[in-house]
């Protein structure tokens, strides 16, 4: 039987309605991709004020856990309770912020340290964890239009628009 709960080094963030969890070695950028999806959905005053559908949910550290529902199984996360609402700007140190926990875990992003396949085939592009699959896509380390390539898989998994075989 596979386990239902693993905490894995990712900092995960709740965007438009989508759970985000981002992955990749320490230091390569994961809280720095979530900061700028965050601050770009409405400005980070918007965030701060605890206003608006995007929130943090886990920093560095993130519960995943797989539930079942109705329509099957689907990925949660959850923030550990020892970091709940603490997110690390690198120069800045820790900050609160408003957080969402449990959050859905809707799209894999992880950060690489060379560029990924330019096109890879759809059967490449979800992971399974705990049993379940997930939508899934590598960002490149140094890629100055990450956000935009996260927020297009989040278009084309979530609306089923993806079009490559």
């Amino acid at each position: 039987m596979e386990n239902t709960t693993k905490l894995i080094h990712a900092t995960t963030i709740y965007l438009d309605g989508y759970g985000v969890m981002i992955s990749g070695p320490s230091g390569i950028g994961k809280s720095s991709l979530a900061l700028d999806l965050l601050n770009d959905a409405h400005g980070f005053e918007y965030i701060l004020l605890n206003s608006g559908n995007n929130k943090l949910v886990a920093d560095d550290q993130t519960l995943i856990a797989k539930v079942e529902t109705d329509g099957g199984a689907q990925l949660q996360a959850n923030c550990p309770q020892n970091i709940e609402g603490k997110f690390e700007v690198r120069g800045l140190g820790i900050i609160n912020l408003p957080y969402k926990s449990p959050a859905p875990i809707n799209l894999y992003v992880e950060i690489v340290d060379n560029l990924p396949e330019r096109m890879p085939a759809k059967k490449n592009q979800t992971r399974k964890l705990l049993g379940v699959s997930i939508s899934f896509i590598q960002i490149y380390k140094n890629d100055r239009f990450a956000k935009a390539r996260v927020r297009a898989a989040l278009y084309a998994h979530m609306r089923d628009k993806l079009i490559s075989s």
